[in-house]
């Protein structure tokens, strides 16, 4: 199985939480990407299974 390529993605957050949550993930052991990849998982998929509700009866394909 070929992995999907990986793009990069740039975000603005105010410097002080960039730090607070640089720190967490040290604590915790896990990387920064690996917490962003799971938070815009997790909300893709709810916001899909939404969107897909909602859009039904609206006509949307």
């Amino acid at each position: 199985m070929t992995e999907e390529k990986q793009v990069t993605y740039k975000m603005f957050l105010p410097e002080s939480m960039r730090a607070r949550f640089k720190s967490i993930c040290a604590l915790k052991g896990v990387s920064m990407n690996e917490v962003l990849l799971e938070l815009v998982e997790t909300w893709v998929t709810e916001n899909e299974a939404h969107s897909s509700k909602t859009d039904r009866g609206k006509g949307a394909a």
